[in-house]
């Protein structure tokens, strides 16, 4: 673990995560129970999350779906239907979404470029941050207790949430394996490969600081996906799309699967940053039975 994650880790080890869990009536079924949760995070950053938990005796595998270059985290409970009813799942959100974002508002674009003066201010260091809480918080869920721990991004986002779960994956060891649709290549490494939004923010900002491009790389080196990819060593499955362009083209994300230990790399000839959709989805929920121990029952999609 390089410098960079390992003050990260002692400064969130020293934070309390100062639980707040409330049901949610309305969006609990006969199945789970829908609750909004509330935890903190790096500098004591209040998060927030939707977290459900299947009806009967567990303790139950989990789920840590990861926040995505948006704006809010909607619940999606008409997801992995049969997976809810079997699984704990959290719908995590980072600093700045709707729900967390007290003192801090993301904006959209410019999210990536946020604090880029200096390392500290950075605003993707608390947004990593906060991934690695997410699973910290259902970690210590009694209604996990032992059991293993996916964790994914959304399909239908900008692929931040798949590399959030890959350093997820990276540096926290409770997680058993990682879906990482289409993982965003933040970093120095994309920079000058991509020209489509978000990852453009970047030439944006250097366009218009071009003295800044060192100090810019510099700061970006512990994102990199390329690097951090050698020390997840959990069961991988990544998907991409051939017409990809903006978040993870094919190049990188070929280079990224070759790094990783353990990987189930799906190439989908039509996909753009979506990967596979919902084609996809299905090859996830199977994914998720095997590694956690589920039972192979109907594919939800």
């Amino acid at each position: 673990m390089s410098e960079f994650w390992k003050d990260m880790d002692e400064q969130l080890a020293h934070t309390p995560l100062g639980e707040q869990v409330q049901r949610n009536a309305l969006y609990s079924e006969p199945e789970w129970e829908c609750y909004e949760v509330h935890y903190s995070s790096l500098a004591n950053y209040r998060l927030f999350g939707w977290l459900s938990i299947p009806k009967g005796r567990g303790p139950f595998a989990g789920i840590v779906v990861m926040p995505d270059y948006d704006s809010a985290v909607t619940l999606t409970l008409n997801t992995w239907l049969h997976l809810r009813a079997e699984t704990v799942i959290l719908q995590a959100s980072h600093r700045g979404q709707r729900g967390s974002d007290t003192g801090f508002e993301a904006h959209y674009p410019g999210l990536l470029t946020e604090g880029l003066e200096r390392p500290e201010t950075y605003v993707m260091r608390g947004i990593y941050a906060d991934a690695l809480r997410a699973v910290d918080f259902l970690v210590a869920r009694p209604e996990v207790a032992g059991r293993p721990i996916a964790v994914t991004g959304r399909y239908l986002g900008r692929g931040l949430g798949g590399s959030l779960a890959l350093v997820a994956a990276a540096f926290r060891p409770r997680v058993t394996a990682v879906a990482a649709d289409t993982p965003m290549m933040l970093g120095a490494t994309a920079i000058p490969l991509v020209r489509t939004y978000p990852l453009e923010e970047f030439n944006d900002y250097l366009r218009a600081y071009p003295e800044r491009r060192d100090d810019v790389m510099t700061i970006l080196a512990p994102y990199d996906l390329l690097t951090v990819a050698r020390t997840v060593t959990q069961p991988v499955l990544l998907n991409l799309g051939l017409r990809d362009r903006g978040q993870c083209p094919p190049p990188l994300g070929e280079e990224l699967a070759r790094r990783l230990r353990d990987v189930d790399l799906r190439v989908y000839p039509d996909g753009g940053g979506d990967g596979g959709g919902r084609e996809h989805e299905v090859e996830k929920e199977r994914f998720f039975r095997r590694y956690l121990g589920l039972s192979k029952g109907g594919s939800s999609g």
